[in-house]
């Protein structure tokens, strides 16, 4: 895996097609047509879950069709105008972020007096190494730090694959952000243990009903967040709503490979032939949300169709 987090795999997914096109892209239109279409399904079926990098292919084939409608069809031309959308994709996302941050921290904070200080908890990795700019949940938590408003932040590991004790970590140690670093199975404990604020996570995809897929964990922090009346904030761009469907229940949750769970640095931590469950995301209902907040406002889950009005 060597691009994550659902805007990021977008850009690059948008950008990385442009490049392929003027590198490998047919003279020939309607040769150039149908080697589009065959790298657009390449990259919708690439990451299912992430419905952002599949929101932007399908600006770029409404891109196509509006070009095939045109009287002197030219390849040259077509590729031009699907490089600048990626690259305008990529700046929409920059700026579509500092919206949202802006946003999602006055949220966060309206809860409590100026001079309250927060702890928070975030599960998976969703900061700068998942977006273009500076993150969406991790993006709230940096925002908290300058402002002067955070205590502290607990970030889970999120096992099998590490994205929090890897890629958050990382980035909370190099901004010098107070943090700890707990187990995925500590997060009820911590909860106990500290007075959380906050729970802030992130989104591969929404449906209209406020359902959402997240990072496999995130769900159970929603249930821990329910149960210790803690606010449960997903923070996330539009482009990661899917207004295609009404329900989580269809979403398509991809699957990892078994020797993720069952390995560390190559090495085996359980028999080689232990059957292994390995989703990579699950479905946290909207009512065991409290908030979705994005770049166009912030709302309830049952009104996220508002956000498209």
């Amino acid at each position: 895996m060597q691009v994550r987090g659902a805007p990021l795999i977008a850009t690059v997914g948008t950008l990385g097609l442009g490049i392929e096109l003027e590198k490998r892209g047919p003279k020939n239109y309607d040769e150039l047509l149908k080697f589009i279409d065959e790298c657009c399904e390449k990259l919708i079926a690439s990451r299912p879950t992430a419905i952002n990098l599949r929101n932007a292919i399908l600006d770029i084939q409404k891109i196509i069709e509006n070009d095939k409608n045109e009287e002197s069809p030219n390849a040259l031309r077509l590729i031009e105008r699907i490089q600048n959308a990626a690259f305008q994709w990529f700046l929409n996302e920059k700026s579509e972020n500092d919206l949202l941050l802006k946003n999602a921290t006055i949220c966060v904070e309206s809860n409590y007096d100026n001079d309250e200080m927060l702890t928070v908890m975030t599960v998976c990795n969703t900061g700068s190494l998942a977006t273009s700019s500076h993150g969406t949940a991790l993006g709230v938590i940096r925002q908290l730090h300058f402002r002067g408003r955070l205590k502290l932040a607990i970030a889970l590991e999120t096992r099998p694959y590490n994205q929090g004790s890897r890629l958050t970590a990382y980035e909370l140690l190099k901004e010098n952000i107070p943090f700890i670093l707990i187990a995925d199975n500590m997060a009820a404990a911590a909860m106990q243990k500290y007075r959380i604020d906050a729970v802030l996570v992130g989104a591969d995809q929404v449906a209209l009903n406020g359902d959402t897929a997240n990072k496999i964990g995130t769900y159970m922090l929603s249930v821990l967040s329910n149960f210790h009346r803690v606010p449960f904030y997903v923070v996330t761009p539009t482009s990661s709503i899917n207004t295609l469907i009404k329900s989580g229940n269809e979403i398509r949750i991809e699957e990892r490979p078994p020797h993720e769970l069952i390995t560390f640095n190559d090495k085996l931590t359980a028999p080689k032939d232990t059957p292994v469950w390995n989703p990579a995301f699950d479905i946290t209902p909207g009512k065991l949300i409290t908030g979705i907040l994005t770049e166009k406002g912030n709302c309830t889950p049952e009104d996220v169709k508002k956000l498209f009005i």
